[in-house]
C-alpha cells in the first residue's frame, strides 16, 4: 500500500507539474498574442498616417495639374491658330531653303517636337523669315529628309 500511495503522489505530482507548465504555456502564450496585436495596431496606425499623407499630396498633385492645364489652354488660346488644319499648307525656311508641307504631315507622329512645334498651337510664337515663312535655323538637307520620311 505504501508503494501504492507513492506511485500516486508521485503521478499526482506529474500531473500537476504538467498543469502548472500547461498555465505557464498559455500565460506566455497570451503575452504574445497581446505583443503581436499591438505591434499589429501600431503598424496599421502608421500605414493608415502615411496614406493619409498620400491622398493629400495626391490632391495636391492633382490641383496643381489642374493649374498647370489651365494655363496650358490659356497659353495656346493666346499663340495658337485655332483655325489651324491638317491641310493647311506650311511653309518652312529651314536654313535658308524654302520647304512646303501639309501640316498634317508635319504632325503625324503624335508625341514629337514636330507635331508641337507645327500643330498650330504655337503658331504666334514662331520666329519668321522676312516673308513670313516659319524659320527654322537647321540643316535644311536632314529637315527635308525628316519631313519626307
Amino acid at each position: 500500500a505504501g508503494l501504492t500511495i507513492l506511485t500516486l503522489w508521485s503521478a499526482a505530482t506529474y500531473l500537476l507539474q504538467g498543469l502548472t507548465n500547461r498555465s505557464r504555456m498559455e500565460e506566455r502564450l497570451d503575452r504574445a498574442t497581446k505583443r503581436l496585436k499591438t505591434a499589429r495596431d501600431e503598424h496599421l496606425a502608421r500605414v493608415d498616417a502615411e496614406m493619409e499623407k498620400i491622398d493629400i499630396e495626391e490632391k495636391r498633385l492633382k490641383n496643381r495639374l489642374q493649374n498647370l492645364e489651365e494655363k496650358k489652354t490659356e497659353s495656346a488660346a493666346a499663340n495658337s491658330d485655332e483655325a489651324a488644319s491638317d491641310d493647311d499648307r506650311v511653309e518652312i525656311n529651314a536654313g535658308g531653303k524654302i520647304i512646303a508641307a501639309r501640316r498634317g504631315v508635319l504632325c503625324q507622329v503624335k508625341g514629337t517636337r514636330f507635331e508641337a512645334l507645327f500643330n498650330g498651337r504655337w503658331e504666334k510664337k514662331l520666329q519668321r523669315d522676312s516673308s513670313g515663312r516659319i524659320f527654322l535655323d537647321v540643316n535644311p538637307k536632314a529637315f527635308r529628309a525628316i519631313v519626307d520620311w
